[in-house]
């Protein structure tokens, strides 16, 4: 079994050098490394080329998101011939034995299409970030299962409703049968619809609790995690979610109309924090462009360009 490793590059060359060479570290035998540089305006494609020559680099003209940077790399990654691709956030690190452990979950399943390892905390390496996912019926988000928790809440291997994209292998064949990415995401909640669209196609989505990845978590997004880029994606891209998943009158409690007014009753209020306003103002836009259908790359320029309000 051949794995292509496929990593997205955007202005961040220390992340990215830092997960090459846990990768040179790995103790499987048959792997490719394919790096997608996501259109960044500074030098990190020649740093990234000049000390990694020997890798595949694939350099955008322009930023294309999660979603279709990382088609972008399935399609070089076809020409390889590899039988597993393995999607990776180049904010990580990982465990020497990761795609042996891999490959040993996908040959006991030949059933499952894709197949995550247990992702932790980079910064807290023995506390979990990532063992499994699902969508609350309730309120229609994400979730993680394990965050927060020990390794040793993970015993068994079991079968999720998605693999987190941040390191995610799945099956050739099944990309054939299913498509890529839907490039509509551009990022957060595209890889979710893809393990959805994957089991509905027939194939399970397993966790590989022995396959360990290490994470920074959400070090690409413009002032961090949960800031106000990770909001207007996030709000943006579950109404799209269950526009395509969800029938239409759950469709309609899972938008949150109660949720939609206090993000704006925050968002107004003066006796609330520059950054928490900011957040909630984010949250709005995307949920404005949800409605609009405005999909795709949507306000990215605006959180580049756009000076953050800091407390």
């Amino acid at each position: 079994m051949k794995f292509a490793i496929i990593l997205l590059n955007w202005n961040n060359a220390p992340d990215t050098l830092e997960c090459l060479a846990s990768l040179k570290k790995l103790d499987y035998p048959s792997y490719h490394i394919i790096v997608v540089d996501n259109g960044s305006t500074d030098d990190s494609a020649a740093q990234i080329q000049s000390h990694y020559p020997e890798i595949t680099l694939v350099q955008n003209q322009e930023n294309l998101g999660f979603a279709e940077g990382n088609n972008r790399g399935i399609l070089e990654a076809k020409e390889v011939g590899a039988d597993m691709y393995l999607l990776l956030n180049n904010d990580t690190i990982v465990a020497p034995n990761l795609l042996s452990e891999l490959a040993k979950e996908a040959k006991a399943h030949p059933e499952a299409g894709v197949f995550g390892p247990t992702i932790y905390f980079y910064d807290q390496p023995a506390t979990l970030w990532y063992a499994g996912g699902g969508v609350d019926p309730k309120t229609g988000r994400c979730f993680h299962h394990g965050c927060g928790a020990s390794d040793q809440s993970v015993q068994v291997s079991e079968e999720k409703e998605y693999v987190c994209g941040c390191a995610l292998a799945v099956r050739a064949k099944v990309v054939e049968k299913v498509g890529l990415l839907d490039q509509k995401f551009f990022l957060i909640w595209e890889e979710i619809d893809w393990c959805w669209r994957i089991r509905q196609a027939g194939y399970p989505c397993r966790l590989a609790p022995s396959a360990k990845v290490w994470h920074k978590v959400s070090s690409s997004f413009i002032d961090g995690n949960r800031g106000p880029m990770w909001q207007y994606y996030y709000c943006r891209n579950r109404l799209l979610f269950h526009k395509k998943h969800t029938p239409f009158p759950n469709r309609l409690k899972k938008g949150g109309a109660l949720e939609l007014f206090e993000l704006a009753k925050t968002a107004m209020s003066k006796n609330n924090p520059p950054r928490l306003r900011l957040q909630a103002k984010a949250a709005l836009l995307g949920i404005r462009d949800a409605f609009l259908g405005k999909y795709g790359k949507g306000c990215l320029d605006r959180f580049i360009h756009e000076s953050v309000v800091k407390e």
